[in-house]
């Protein structure tokens, strides 16, 4: 006989966890521990723990959370992302361990529950019937009013928050919901859990004894008043729809609401910033299910010829094997911290990290994650005037290689500069900055400034000693044996002359036209400098 899955989904707080407990309770044995909790809508029975923990990771390193689902999009074409496709592929072959090693002691029936699960259910599903298990779907539908009420009483969420909150679910789980999913009503289970069982053709296990342990909650004395056209018009219309199917199969017009209601949403998501840049998916075959509560990590925002391979050895030497180098895609200056956010998140071995390419944003923080960021400034004309050094003499085929080698100085400036969207020499390390304060920024100068202002620590090239010292004590707060040893690596000019002498040859080299030019282009850069040093003074 073909084993069961039985995935039991609903909203946060509407009784997913006793529906799930009722089931395992009806294929328990007699003397067996009651696997439902003591108080009904607000238990938590945690059968299949590690899957739920892996749908909390995957939400987390995709920029959500339980209560906060972003609209995904791919960074490749900014189209909408498949979140459970883009999982599958992902960490497909992570999750059937999850499985494997959850249900590896059945072998009855299995029961699974969380309500992230409608956001991964395909995934899930495909997986138990990859092992021989016949998916069976049950949503879990609860009052609107009552699950707001249980949502501000145990998460302080407002009614608009929670209201928010549970269009998301139930669009979601409504649209992926298969057409043999079955609806359970939350106030009819309580009132009745074994006629609810036996009319789904499941086993109620001992009918007095489950009588007694679902119990229907008492919360309903102290919800407040929301008349119903207050509330909103899609919650309200699938109440209606939902509240009439007990027992029964999902009515098609209430997919056919969350349909139209996911796409709205979308829309308004993206008009409120609340997207999320995923990369397309890769399998990572060394993915951690399990990871560390808390986690301090040092990221080096790596701006070319800005002393990077200075400080990339002093990481390297500190950290060993817990540090590691990687490069994003890029899409001509528009923002990628969403896919090193989400790097940092997928691969918890490393506690320093260093890219050239990747953008951060200082809102990605929170009580699991605290990045640790390292930027370097540097005057933006002898930044310019060591890309060209460096450019010339080495080895490779790259365009800004063959024009360093076709050009003196000079013409090397100006013929980056006459390439249409190319940003290298165009306020790119204003533009790096910005990053750090808004994921989409509209105006350079002012995110870039409150960026400079909000970063814990930002090295200056031209003090680099004095920069490392202050690295030093800024990073001993996370990790006590860090140290900066004195170093230089990859220097494109070991002369010892003032800053000053450097700058007066770099422009004398540009001539008066191209001088103009590039000190017009770098403005913010130059601004930004200056601020950069008056809040950092040399030691």
């Amino acid at each position: 006989m073909t084993r069961r899955a039985f995935f039991v989904i609903g909203m946060h707080r509407s009784g997913t966890s006793v529906v799930a407990g009722a089931l395992r309770f009806g294929r328990s044995q007699p003397g067996e521990a009651s696997p439902l909790a003591r108080d009904a809508a607000d238990g938590v029975f945690d059968p299949a723990a590690a899957v739920m923990r892996l749908n909390d990771r995957l939400l987390q390193l995709a920029g959500g959370r339980w209560d906060k689902i972003p609209l995904w999009l791919q960074w490749e074409d900014f189209s909408r992302v498949d979140f459970a496709a883009w999982c599958a592929g992902f960490i497909g072959d992570a999750a059937g361990r999850v499985w494997d090693e959850a249900f590896a002691g059945s072998e009855d029936d299995v029961v699974c529950h969380d309500p992230r699960l409608a956001l991964t259910l395909p995934m899930w599903s495909q997986l138990a019937s990859s092992r021989g298990y016949a998916p069976q779907v049950l949503l879990v539908h609860r009052k609107p009013v009552a699950v707001m009420a249980s949502l501000s009483r145990h998460h302080g969420l407002s009614f608009a928050r929670a209201a928010d909150l549970l269009a998301d679910y139930w669009a979601e789980m409504l649209c992926r919901a298969p057409a043999d999913a079955r609806v359970i009503g939350w106030e009819r289970f309580c009132a009745d859990p074994v006629a609810t069982l036996e009319g789904l053709g499941l086993a109620a296990g001992t009918p007095e004894t489950l009588r007694k342990l679902v119990r229907p909650s008492a919360q309903t004395a102290s919800l407040g008043v929301v008349p119903p056209p207050f509330m909103p018009e899609f919650l309200r219309e699938c109440d209606a729809l939902l509240s009439s199917a007990h027992g029964a199969a999902v009515p098609q017009e209430a997919i056919s609401l969350a349909g139209r209601c996911l796409k709205e949403r979308g829309d308004q998501k993206q008009l409120t910033g609340r997207t999320y840049l995923l990369a397309q998916a890769r399998s990572v075959p060394t993915f951690n299910v399990i990871t560390r509560r808390q986690r301090t990590v040092v990221l080096h925002c790596h701006i070319f010829k800005n002393a990077g391979s200075s400080v990339d050895e002093l990481l390297k030497r500190n950290f060993g094997k817990r540090w590691t180098e990687v490069e994003f895609p890029g899409r001509g200056g528009f923002s990628n911290a969403d896919l090193t956010h989400s790097f940092i998140r997928t691969f918890d071995q490393y506690d320093a990290v260093s890219t050239h390419t990747g953008d951060w944003w200082l809102g990605h923080d929170d009580a699991a994650l605290s990045v640790r960021p390292i930027v370097f400034l540097r005057h933006p004309i002898l930044r310019i005037r060591s890309a060209y050094a460096f450019e010339r003499r080495q080895d490779a085929d790259t365009l800004g290689a063959r024009l360093a080698k076709q050009h003196d100085f000079s013409g090397y400036v100006k013929a980056r500069l006459d390439i249409p969207g190319d940003l290298a020499f165009r306020n790119y390390q204003a533009r790096r900055f910005a990053a750090f304060e808004d994921r989409t920024y509209t105006d350079v100068r002012s995110a870039a400034f409150r960026a400079l202002e909000r970063l814990p620590f930002v090295g200056l090239v031209e003090d680099f000693a004095g920069a490392s010292q202050r690295m030093e004590t800024y990073l001993k707060q996370d990790f006590p044996s860090f140290e900066a040893f004195e170093i230089r690596a990859n220097a494109t000019d070991a002369s010892h002359a003032s800053v000053a002498d450097k700058l007066e040859r770099a422009l004398a080299e540009l001539g008066a036209e191209v001088r103009e030019r590039v000190l017009a282009e770098n403005a913010v850069d130059l601004a930004l400098y200056e601020a950069a040093g008056q809040k950092y003074p040399a030691s």
